[in-house]
């Protein structure tokens, strides 16, 4: 199977079929929008080979694309580019594949079939649906296209298309439908933070249409599953200063004389996974920001000194204030002499409460308290 790169994307598609075909349907008005070249980027990096036929700019911006990741084109001798643009503005190319006839579907099929005849297996990757289907004609390039996969298919190949969903008549999007193994839907999500949501609305490999995830591109990270805003609350000197700065690659500090007087925030980088975090104080008199903060956070960690029963009913306060947000429950300090475990938290609380033990100072368990919430906040997101 081919993966995509892209956590959660891959396990809803299970990976992808050698043979089959999928689109990304991208809402215009999208910014950087070429998710296909971060998964041939991740497929070059495992060794496969990738093919990238550039039909809408210069092959020149390939290699601007790849530094703008600190990715060096010039290190993957699996690549081949297709130089669909150069000929069209009668300019002089470097590439060893050229379509001589960028407006006929044909030529792109003849000098596809020429490197996947040499090359067994792999992904090929289109810089444009859009691009084709205004150049060579709507009904020529989805049969040309057709042909293509088809071929591609049979080499062991699979092959993904960036489409720029302009309003394009009903047939077409009908007959895209149709044509194509998986359409993944890509738009445009401001509430708490602006990112792009990828909901696959077409899969005919598994039962997965329907799911979603949110992401963000990042220049020079990649691609990032984004949670735009998680809250980190709990009693006084529980250690949320040391939780957040145990899971955060950066974070800004709110300190006087060791106590935190103002909402800190870091961002959290792992696995793929990257998420803005805002810490509270633990100090009764900031509770009139957790009212504000509950309306908008996508999650919440309760963070407890699991030796202190005697604040968790204040922390149950506190909670209240975040009705219906997934909630993980740190249960930290668990290296302190009478600190409670797991399951007595969960008593305390409800047995429903996703609860993990931690040491926040050694990083015990502080990044299963992270997984959890990111597939808590997921859950969420494919419930509605």
């Amino acid at each position: 199977m081919i993966e995509t790169g892209i956590p959660k994307l891959d396990e809803y598609l299970g990976g992808i079929p050698p043979g089959k075909s999928i689109v990304f349907r991208i809402e215009p008005g999208v910014e950087e929008s070429d998710i296909a070249i971060h998964i041939l980027h991740h497929n070059l990096e495992m060794g496969r080979k990738g093919i990238y036929v550039v039909s809408e700019s210069s092959p020149k911006n390939v290699e601007r694309k790849f530094s703008e990741f600190n990715w060096d084109r010039k290190r993957y001798d699996n690549l081949t580019v297709v130089d669909g643009y150069s000929s069209l503005v009668g300019a002089p190319t470097q590439e060893k594949y050229v379509v001589e006839e960028p407006h006929d579907i044909r030529s792109y099929e003849d000098v596809i079939l020429e490197i996947i005849e040499k090359n067994g297996g792999g992904i090929i990757v289109f810089d444009s649906l859009s691009n084709l289907l205004d150049m060579c004609g709507e009904r020529d390039a989805l049969e040309g296209i057709e042909r293509i996969n088809k071929d591609a298919g049979s080499a062991g190949f699979a092959t993904i298309y960036n489409f720029i969903s302009w309003p394009y008549k009903e047939a077409l999007l009908y007959m895209i439908k149709r044509l194509f193994n998986a359409i993944i839907e890509v738009s445009m999500v401001e509430d708490v933070g602006v990112r792009q949501r990828m909901e696959i609305k077409k899969i005919d490999w598994n039962e997965n249409e329907g799911k979603k995830i949110d992401f963000k591109i990042f220049k020079p990270d990649g691609v990032r599953i984004y949670i735009p805003k998680i809250s980190v609350i709990g009693p006084f000197q529980a250690g949320k200063t040391t939780f957040i700065k145990s899971i955060s690659k950066s974070f800004t500090p709110i300190e006087r004389m060791g106590a935190t007087v103002g909402v800190e925030h870091a961002t959290a980088d792992y696995k793929g996974y990257r998420a803005e975090i805002f810490g509270i104080p633990g100090q009764e008199r900031f509770l009139p920001l957790l009212d504000k903060l509950g309306a908008s956070s996508m999650g919440v960690f309760l963070v407890l000194d699991s030796t202190k029963p005697n604040e968790f009913e204040f922390a149950k306060k506190m909670l209240e204030k975040f009705s219906g947000v997934p909630c993980v429950i740190v249960a930290n300090k668990q290296d302190m002499p009478g600190a409670m475990r797991r399951e007595e938290i969960k008593a305390r609380f409800g047995m429903d409460m996703e609860v993990v033990e931690t040491v926040a100072t050694e990083r015990r368990g502080v990044y299963e308290a992270f997984e959890r919430m990111v597939e808590k906040i997921l859950e969420c997101l494919n419930a509605g």
